[in-house]
């Protein structure tokens, strides 16, 4: 018997060994990288400043954030690429802190947000924010702790079935790719009863998915040829995020 627990504890192991080095290869094969604008917001400045550890945490020098936003990023999608799009929104005086996830796959850790409020209780009101398979999670993190929440902002993604926001009362903002003549991917039609008719969506003619962030290389396949430049797609989302925070999240 006791032979036969060892071996069963053996091959435990080995497949435990084995699921995590395919993990870390896989993930290594198609990480989007943060592209060379994306390293350079990551150094610290006059309006924000900038940490690198167990999250990335963009505070604002303006002092005492009383809102923050928690950000989920897409599977295989470094962290840092997202720097700067949300560099720029904490310079506006809102906290906003990337979670790292595990082999960069935030199905793994759907309740990072857990952690990082835990860090921060000066911060009065959380907004929970995700892209792609964060925006997923984000959703899920959003239906299990209503309370506990703002407000919700989404790009290119919609929550599971079973974690429908179509009820909930506070606001979200969602940000959509869609072809250069403004049509919609089907699958962003057919889900979005999964949200209130109250939210708000802006629509991103020619965008593409990865330009939520300031990547290079990654495996994803875009579904069409892009319409608009990075720089000026990213503007689009900055200045939406921009006026949605004012007219719900003011800073006093």
């Amino acid at each position: 018997m006791k032979k036969a627990l060892k071996i069963i504890g053996i091959i435990g192991v080995v497949l435990v060994v084995g699921m995590y080095a395919y993990l870390s290869i896989t993930t290594a094969r198609n990480n989007a990288a943060p592209a060379a604008e994306a390293l350079a917001a990551m150094e610290s400045d006059a309006q924000v400043t900038v940490e690198y550890g167990d999250y990335l945490t963009l505070t604002p020098a303006a002092a005492g954030p009383k809102t923050g936003i928690v950000f989920y990023p897409g599977a295989y999608c470094d962290i840092r690429g997202y720097t700067p799009i949300w560099k720029e929104i904490a310079a506006q005086g809102y906290l906003v802190v990337i979670a790292k996830m595990p082999f960069d796959f935030a199905i793994f850790s759907p309740n990072a947000a857990d952690g990082v409020r835990a860090a921060h209780p000066e911060i009065e009101e959380w907004i929970i924010a995700g892209h792609s398979m964060g925006g997923a999670m984000a959703g899920v993190y959003a239906d299990n702790n209503r309370d506990n929440l703002a407000g919700v902002i989404v790009f290119d993604s919609y929550p599971p079935g079973s974690n429908s926001l179509a009820d909930v009362d506070f606001p979200i903002l969602l940000f959509e790719r869609a072809r250069l003549d403004g049509s919609r991917s089907q699958k962003f039609i057919d889900n979005a009863n999964l949200y209130p008719a109250s939210a708000e969506l802006i629509l991103i003619p020619g965008a593409q998915h990865m330009y939520y962030g300031s990547f290079d290389g990654g495996a994803y396949k875009e579904e069409w040829e892009s319409g608009i430049e990075r720089d000026a797609m990213q503007r689009i989302v900055i200045n939406g995020i921009t006026a949605w925070l004012a007219a719900n999240f003011p800073i006093s």
